[in-house]
């Protein structure tokens, strides 16, 4: 069966629901993926710092965001599974996602205000921690829709189709945002960058409306009528409990659950740390980042309909099997990750050369310095120094060695000529430097292929970036349709709230453990990160015990239980 085969009607209701992917990725690329996570690294590092020491503990930016991912995505793990369990005995299904669509929307616009406010990067924190309960919760009843409006031997079609409309769409965003953001005045890149934010809530609420008025509501089999908020809170909380006593007549999608927490906290907190992993650990620039990040996009739009096709060949979880263990090289590949030390003299932070009829050094190249307190240091030393200024052989001398010993120092210099001779260094925290208990493997890799081949970092991280994309559509298509088989259709949002609330768990557990490992480590992020791959491998093995079979056979006896009642 084709999807082109359907009646007219379904068609047009498939392609609306698919349409609301492709509204509400505008938030899950341009402001999750792309601009979020790097603004957030940003502005920390103006206000406080690389890091934040906090009751003795180091709390780098990429750290501090995960927390903030972890808290809003607990709210929806907590919150779903009662608002499920209503949603199949009322008919509030398209309400519920139209109510965190408006909020979603209107609270990402708010971003345009957030550099007026005093600790502008925790007011940013703040509004991600809403929007993103927005996002999240509304992905709950946007997918218990799925299962009403393609028949079971679709569910992958459309399942991938639905990824497939996002990231394209979410693509045509962001290649948007970036132009924006290329072509203005480095002046204007704040403000480009909180107009982008707020255009994010105006295209999730508008293109969402072809959604609400195409797709019905899907029928209740099992109704109530006039309930209060208050009889409906414990409805909700009765019948969570007499589910979780029933979950035992679901073996299989019990032990897909389980294999889902482990290898969903892999790929989500993978992919939702990425950027500001990039950020913060490589120092990749934000405009590089977008870029990869679009690329990302339009790769995951092919790569979700080809797994569609892999599907068809060797079965959902055959497939979603490939997509994990690919995902597993991913983390390892992730891990490894190295900026080149410098080698040529355009690579140097500093860069100073002798001036024989001066008798001082010239600057031949510097960084740019921030208002941030790290860069406090340089400044109060050395003063604005500028490009083509002359400074003394010992103020070169005394630049030098803060630039080698100074602890937080993240620079490098080269100095050729004069008294001083040829000499170059980089400092403790320059981002070649690679320590930790696995500082090993990234140094190995950098000298077997990233340096012979001369491959910068931000290179590397493109390469990372399209390896994600061809498995990261496939993986989350499959893991909602392989789900959608094996779970009752009359109790959809019920079960994927369930599924929702596994989800989300597992999205909080894997930012915390990276904020965790990062912070005992102090800023040993590719520890963290590699923490969190051990969780997607053992999920990985545990999916292969999941009986997809016997699952279908199980949701199909209480689909007609439940219709056989009413």
């Amino acid at each position: 069966m084709k999807v082109r085969e359907l009646p007219k009607k379904q068609r047009q209701i498939i392609h609306a629901w698919c349409m609301y992917d492709w509204a509400n990725s505008s938030f899950a690329t341009s402001a999750m993926a792309a601009i979020v996570p790097q603004y957030f690294v940003y502005l920390f590092t103006q206000t406080v710092g690389n890091e934040l020491i906090f009751l003795g503990l180091t709390i780098t930016p990429s750290a501090m965001y995960s927390i903030a991912v972890a808290l809003s995505t607990a709210v929806v793990a907590i919150s779903s599974p009662i608002l499920g369990v209503l949603a199949d005995r009322i008919a509030i299904k398209k309400k519920i996602l139209w109510i965190y669509t408006v909020a979603g929307a209107l609270i990402t616009s708010f971003s345009i205000f957030v550099t007026y406010l005093p600790s502008s990067w925790f007011w940013l924190g703040v509004i991600f921690f809403f929007s993103n309960i927005a996002f999240s919760g509304g992905l709950v009843f946007y997918n218990s829709l799925l299962p009403h409006i393609a028949p079971k031997a679709l569910l992958d079609n459309v399942s991938s189709r639905g990824f497939a409309y996002g990231y394209f769409g979410g693509g045509i965003l962001l290649a948007l945002h970036l132009g924006i953001i290329i072509m203005l005045p480095s002046d204007w890149t704040d403000l480009a960058t909180r107009i982008c934010l707020m255009s994010v809530g105006a295209w999730w609420f508008l293109w969402a409306l072809w959604t609400f008025k195409v797709v019905p509501e899907p029928p209740i089999f099992n109704p109530i009528q006039k309930m209060t908020i208050t009889k409906a809170t414990k409805l909700a909380l009765n019948e969570l409990s007499k589910t979780f006593k029933e979950l035992k007549k679901f073996k299989m999608l019990v032990m897909y659950l389980i294999a889902y927490v482990l290898f969903n906290d892999g790929i989500q907190t993978i992919s939702t740390i990425a950027p500001a992993f990039g950020a913060d650990t490589l120092k990749i620039s934000t405009t590089f980042l977008m870029a990869t990040i679009l690329i990302i996009q339009f790769v995951a739009t092919a790569g979700s309909m080809g797994f569609s096709k892999l599907a068809d060949l060797i079965t959902t979880k055959n497939a979603l099997i490939v997509c994990l263990i690919a995902w597993c090289f991913i983390g390892i590949f992730g891990v490894a990750l190295a900026p080149l030390t410098p080698s040529s003299a355009n690579d140097y932070s500093y860069n100073l050369k002798f001036h024989q009829a001066r008798g001082s050094y010239e600057i031949l190249s510097l960084p740019e310095l921030t208002d941030s307190q790290a860069d406090e240091f340089w400044k109060s030393k050395f003063g604005d120094l500028k490009q083509k200024d002359f400074i003394t052989v010992g103020k070169s001398s005394e630049l030098f060695n803060s630039v080698k010993s100074f602890d937080e120092s993240q620079f490098s210099i080269l100095i050729s000529g004069g008294p001083l001779k040829s000499t170059s260094t980089i400092g403790p925290k320059h981002p070649s430097v690679l320590d930790g208990p696995i500082g090993w493997w990234p140094k190995l890799i950098r000298a077997i292929f990233w340096s012979p081949l001369n491959i910068p970092v931000q290179y590397q991280f493109l390469i990372l970036g399209i390896t994600v994309g061809l498995v990261l559509g496939g993986s989350q298509a499959l893991a909602r349709s392989l789900f959608a088989k094996i779970s009752p259709e009359t109790r959809s949002a019920e079960f994927f709230s369930f599924f929702a609330f596994m989800g989300r768990t597992s999205a909080v557990i894997g930012p915390v453990l990276y904020s965790f490992i990062s912070i005992i480590t102090k800023g040993d992020n590719r520890l963290a990160i590699l923490s969190i791959l051990i969780m997607l491998v053992i999920g990985t093995i545990y999916l292969t015990k999941v009986n997809v079979e016997e699952g279908e056979i199980t949701a199909q006896k209480e689909d007609d239980r439940i219709r056989s009642t009413n």
